[in-house]
């Protein structure tokens, strides 16, 4: 499960806002249609698989009964800032941006390149090779909300960016999940939070391998907390006679 849906006063609520929201990220009618489809799948379903300790699904054993929610640990990156040809590659752009492009997202890439800013942004559908390839080129992978008020941090575009060798900087979001240890998050409230971002895209390479090892020694914490689930793998080989 990698979309945010949560049960909240009774009420269900898609990407941080009551089902079927108007948004520029995702069509309300396209927010019903998955979470019709979801329910029509459920006889189907053990449980849901999250990534880390996101998405969250508050209260999702109230909204979908007899179902777990298991923890995925973060996975090990074979990362070496020393040994990386991408951290002495060629870079020509200051920050990069490989998501989908809402107003409030090109509003803050506009800003950016106002003050000076070289962004690079695709602005179109990529493959994985391809945002690899664009997050090299940058100095620092830019993480914008969706829209603003958005409460949470990208995920994959944090691991994707560290295993590429660049750091993420998250503008406007206030998260406290785990991977936020692995990030710079700015408040872009603060007068200088341009002058901020600029500072990080000048030491892009000690911020890289400071949230490489923050990373390391957060994953390595989590999955000793909560170990990978091999038990729910073990049953389904059972219940569908699997060899191993």
């Amino acid at each position: 499960m990698t979309e945010h849906m949560d049960l909240e006063h009774g009420q269900i609520f898609f990407h941080g806002a009551p089902l079927g929201s108007e948004n520029d990220y995702m069509h309300p009618t396209s927010i019903v249609v998955r979470t019709k489809h979801l329910m029509e799948c459920l006889p189907h379903v053990r449980c849901f698989f999250v990534l880390g300790d996101l998405p969250r699904l508050k209260n999702l054993s109230s909204m979908l009964p007899d179902l777990e929610v298991r923890t995925i640990p973060f996975p090990a990156l074979a990362c070496d800032p020393c040994q990386d040809p991408g951290m002495s590659g060629e870079t020509i752009h200051d920050v990069v941006f490989t998501g989908a492009v809402t107003e409030y997202r090109a509003r803050l890439l506009t800003l950016l390149n106002e003050e000076g800013l070289s962004v690079g942004c695709p602005r179109k559908f990529t493959s994985r090779n391809r945002r690899n390839a664009i997050n090299r080129l940058g100095k620092v992978i830019i993480n914008i909300p969706q829209r603003e008020g958005w409460q949470w941090l990208s995920l994959m575009r944090i691991i994707a960016g560290l295993q590429t060798g660049r750091a993420t900087i998250s503008l406007g979001t206030q998260d406290a999940s785990h991977i936020a240890s692995c990030c710079t998050q700015l408040n872009i409230g603060d007068y200088d939070w341009v002058s901020q971002v600029k500072e990080h895209v000048g030491d892009w390479k000690s911020l890289y391998v400071r949230d490489l090892v923050s990373y390391s020694a957060m994953a390595q914490k989590f999955e000793r907390e909560r170990p990978f689930p091999h038990d729910v793998f073990e049953y389904w080989s059972v219940t569908d006679r699997v060899c191993q």
